[in-house]
């Protein structure tokens, strides 16, 4: 099953039957990602891939996440947080926003998405304020206790912005306005 998002390698096998085989990749002696093969599947000779399932890629270990591009954030203890709750990743190139970043915080209707915009990439227009390189946390903002390398998360009861501590100073990124995409 060719899945960029999972790994290539390091499986077991975890049950065999006829015609099937299943196939579980293990991290901690827990299984992280199941995949299924059959042989002689309707319209699909020989072996080939029948379904699969897998944890968030947090709990993937951290070479392959690493390998794989993914940005996971850690709790004050060091925790890996899963990417639903929490990620950042370099805006896309084929958009031209390769010096934007991105970040995602929350679920369903609490989500945000916040934008690093040094090169004013994205604009105004998507942008719900400025992005501000060297900044202040306010009074009153809470540390989430989320880290990325060295970049820490402050956010305010708003949350219309994302203060991001670096070794360099704080940062505002600005929270997007909705339907981002190209232009």
């Amino acid at each position: 099953m060719e899945q960029p998002e999972l790994p290539e390698s390091g499986y077991r096998v975890e049950r065999e039957e006829t015609g099937r085989v299943l196939f579980s990749y293990d991290v901690g002696g827990r299984t992280k990602v199941a995949v299924v093969v059959a042989k002689d599947r309707p319209h699909r000779p020989g072996w080939g891939p029948e379904t699969s399932a897998s944890c968030d890629p947090a709990e993937l270990p951290a070479r392959f996440t690493e390998e794989k591009g993914y940005e996971i954030w850690a709790d004050r203890q060091g925790h890996r947080l899963p990417v639903t709750w929490i990620n950042s990743y370099a805006g896309p190139r084929h958009c031209g926003w390769q010096s934007a970043h991105f970040l995602a915080t929350g679920r369903g209707k609490d989500s945000r998405l916040y934008a690093r915009d040094p090169d004013g990439v994205l604009g105004p227009e998507m942008l719900t304020a400025d992005y501000r390189p060297d900044a202040l946390v306010p009074v009153g903002a809470r540390d989430t206790g989320y880290r990325y390398q060295d970049w820490e998360l402050w956010l305010t009861a708003g949350k219309s912005k994302a203060y991001v501590r670096t070794p360099h100073g704080v940062e505002v990124w600005p929270e997007v306005k909705p339907g981002l995409g190209c232009r």
